[in-house]
């Protein structure tokens, strides 16, 4: 039996220096990749230009075809009217009571002498 445990040990042993080179290559290899990986991340700040240049030059082209010119739309004969000092004032309290809600939810406190709305940017 001790013949047999020694034959198996045989084939299992490796050298300091073979596993030295294996673990060399292991993290050359991992480091390599994420090298390359960074290298793409920091190509990707240049797709937009690329895309808005592509768009700018189709858009180019067919701007000088004459078939494909819109016709203009004449514009309606009127205008919307402006909203009402009420509507923006109940406006603003929604606003505020919304932003009043979202904070005590959240576990801030709300001043007691209420918010301040400074400015409302409308955004699509």
């Amino acid at each position: 039996m001790g013949l047999l445990a020694a034959a198996a040990t045989d084939e299992v042993v490796t050298t300091f220096p073979e596993a030295l080179v294996n673990t060399a290559l292991g993290m050359g290899t991992v480091f390599l990749v994420l090298i390359l990986i960074s290298f793409i991340i920091y190509l990707m700040k240049f797709i937009p230009d690329l895309l808005d240049r592509s768009s700018a030059k189709k858009e180019a082209a067919t701007a000088l075809t004459p078939a494909s010119r819109p016709v203009p739309v004449p514009a309606p004969a009127a205008a919307p009217a402006a909203p009402s000092k009420t509507e923006d004032t109940q406006l603003v309290a929604v606003i505020t009571a919304a932003v009043s809600a979202a904070m005590e939810q959240e576990g801030t406190p709300v001043p007691a002498g209420g918010l301040v709305i400074r400015s409302i940017k409308k955004r699509y």
